[in-house]
This record gives structure tokens, C-alpha cells and sequence, in this order.
């Protein structure tokens, strides 16, 4: 299912502009990317998601938030999540990564309304929902084309969500969360095939593409920085040493 997309978005230049933008990433920098790509030929799409092509890598996003609260908890709900090298495992894995947030953020944030904004704001930037609308909108950004089809791949699943949340030695706390969302490329042409052949196997994508959304946000001057990146697991790419690698 395709993720909903809100009507307007901030653009990615200018960390907390709230001048609204209809596109993800700058098409300065998409458009050449999506030119080297319009033969839909997988050697591109692998050139392009190649490991030593710097280009996305590190690629920024716009901070602003636009998930509410309650959507942000129903997402939790379906997460692994690792909270400062802990993981959250078993039914109740949800409600006990909560209270750990609000028991960090109230130990170093005094003012209640002011700890309740920061829990807020952590759980909303946790959500599902966010880093996977900006990741799949990103992708048809840099490689929609009529003929191919973006969709979330759930095989393997995607790493745990990890949360960094403290203070610096400056005393200022910051939080770092690391989203993993993973998609492939498939031919139209491949699945009409399939359709009319009457089979009914799962068709495979021809392109594998994992993007990982780091957000790094500052409490004590209230400011936010979110970059992505772009890389394709085949043949010796993965998510998880991407997340080592990168930050």
C-alpha cells in the first residue's frame, strides 16, 4: 500500500524553514539523478546505488514532523525498537519503551510541560510513518518512472529502530534516531507477465533499494537535522552496515 503523503511539506534546504514545499528533495539535486536512470536498465540503477557513489549519502531532509501523536503510537505498537543499546522485546515492549523515554527526558528537563514536549516530539519523530513516507517519496523522487513500480519490501525485515537518547558533555540533551526502510524496483511488464501467464508467485523485484533516515535533534536550542540515505544491498550492502558506517 502506497504511504499517505501529506498535501505540503517542508522543503530540505534550511533546518527549521517552515516555508511549505511539494517535493521531498530538491529537484536540483533529483532531476540529473532520475535523467541517468530513465533507460530503466538495472546496471544504472546499480551505478547509481553503488557503494562508492557518494551522491546518496547523507542526502538532508526537512526536520519538520507532521505525524501526530496518536499515529505515532500506533506505529510504535508494530516497531522492534532499541532505546541507547537496549531493545524492547515482548507484548508489553511499547508501553516499557515509553515510560523509559519520559523517565531520560525527566531527569534532565525539569519544566513538566517542556519534558512532556520533548517525549512528545521523540515518539512522533520515532514514527513509521514518517520515515517511511519520506523515504518512499524520495525513491519516486530520484527513480519513478511509468514503467516501474516503488513498493515496501517486508523480506527480510527491516533492522530495529535506534534511538539515542541523553545528554552531551556539554550537559545539552540530543536524541538520534536511525530508520530503516527497505523497497524494490519492479517492472510493470514483469508482473503483467505473470498476470497473463496465470501464475501466481510472488514476482521479484529487479532492484533492491534500502534507505536509512537519521534524525538528529538538539532539546537545548530546539533544533533538528534529518538526512538520508540511499544505497542497495546487493552485492555486499546491508542496512545495518550502513547505520555503522554512516553514524
Amino acid at each position: 500500500m502506497r504511504p499517505h503523503r501529506p498535501p505540503l511539506r517542508s522543503p530540505p534546504r534550511g533546518s527549521n524553514n517552515d516555508e511549505p514545499s511539494s517535493t521531498v528533495l530538491d529537484p536540483a539535486f533529483a532531476d540529473p539523478i532520475r535523467r541517468q536512470v530513465q533507460s530503466c536498465r538495472k546496471a544504472d540503477f546499480r551505478e547509481v546505488l553503488s557503494g562508492s557513489n557518494p551522491v546518496l549519502r547523507r542526502i538532508a531532509l526537512s526536520p519538520r514532523c507532521e505525524v501526530n501523536t496518536a499515529q505515532a503510537f500506533r506505529d510504535a505498537v508494530r516497531e522492534d525498537i532499541v532505546l541507547n543499546g537496549v531493545q524492547f522485546v515482548g507484548d508489553h515492549r511499547t508501553e516499557a519503551f515509553v515510560a523509559a523515554v519520559k523517565r531520560i527526558v525527566e531527569k534532565f528537563v525539569t519544566k513538566p510541560r517542556k519534558a512532556l514536549h520533548v517525549s512528545d516530539r521523540v515518539m512522533r519523530s520515532c514514527s513509521r510513518t514518517h520515515s517511511g513516507a519520506d523515504a518512499y517519496f524520495a525513491l519516486q523522487e530520484l527513480f519513478g518512472h511509468p514503467d516501474l513500480l516503488i513498493k515496501p519490501r517486508s523480506d527480510p525485515p527491516p533492522p530495529p529502530l535506534e534511538v539515542t537518547l541523553g545528554v552531551d558533555r556539554k550537559g545539552s540533551l540530543k536524541c538520534r534516531i536511525c530508520a530503516a526502510n527497505l523497497f524494490g524496483l519492479y517492472r510493470h511488464d514483469d508482473i503483467e507477465r505473470e498476470v497473463m501467464l496465470g501464475r501466481t508467485a510472488v514476482v521479484p523485484p529487479f532492484v533492491l533499494v534500502d534507505t536509512v533516515i537519521v534524525e538528529e535533534i538538539d532539546f537545548a536550542t530546539d533544533m533538528a537535522k534529518r538526512y538520508l540515505s540511499v544505497r542497495s544491498p546487493e552485492p555486499d550492502v546491508d542496512v545495518n552496515s550502513e547505520l555503522r558506517e554512516l553514524f
